[in-house]
């Protein structure tokens, strides 16, 4: 029972688990214009939005279910210019990295190489390695596609 304006109330009580959820940091990298923003608001928003600020980097939040158990998912969406510069500011928070490049533009894949080198080389000595996902974006201009 409650007071609330000098009147009785029950209350109904929302019984809180005893743990809270565990937390994954996933970290976007790539090219500037690979879709990572669009990717990320897709996952967290079920929607596509095609116009982004390429120098917006933001980390996002969303709690998922995963195998019954739920998980609060930290998306960390890089506007990283030339390549990974800075890298320390994400190396040390993340659990999974996301390499994303795009399929009609062969440099944004190229540079998804120092992109794998930088997260290699960081978690080398992590146990266990950080699980590191190459992602092939924008299918949808699969005709302008780069061989």
């Amino acid at each position: 029972m409650s007071l609330m304006f000098g009147k009785a109330r029950t209350c109904n009580i929302v019984t809180v688990p005893e743990h809270e959820p565990s937390e994954v940091n996933i970290v976007i990298l790539g090219a500037m214009g690979s879709g990572k923003s669009a990717l990320t608001v897709k996952f967290l928003t079920k929607r596509f939005i095609s116009e982004y600020d390429p120098n917006l980097e933001d980390t996002y939040s969303s709690e998922e279910v995963v195998d019954q158990q739920p998980v609060l998912v930290k998306v960390m969406d890089t506007a990283d210019q030339e390549g990974p510069v800075n890298s320390e500011r994400y190396l040390g928070w993340a659990n999974a990295f996301i390499i994303v490049y795009s399929i009609d533009n062969r440099s944004s894949f190229e540079v998804c190489q120092q992109y794998l080198e930088t997260v290699s080389l960081y978690s080398k000595g992590l146990q266990p390695e950080a699980p590191v996902i190459l992602l092939g974006n924008k299918v949808d201009m699969e005709r302008y596609r780069h061989a």
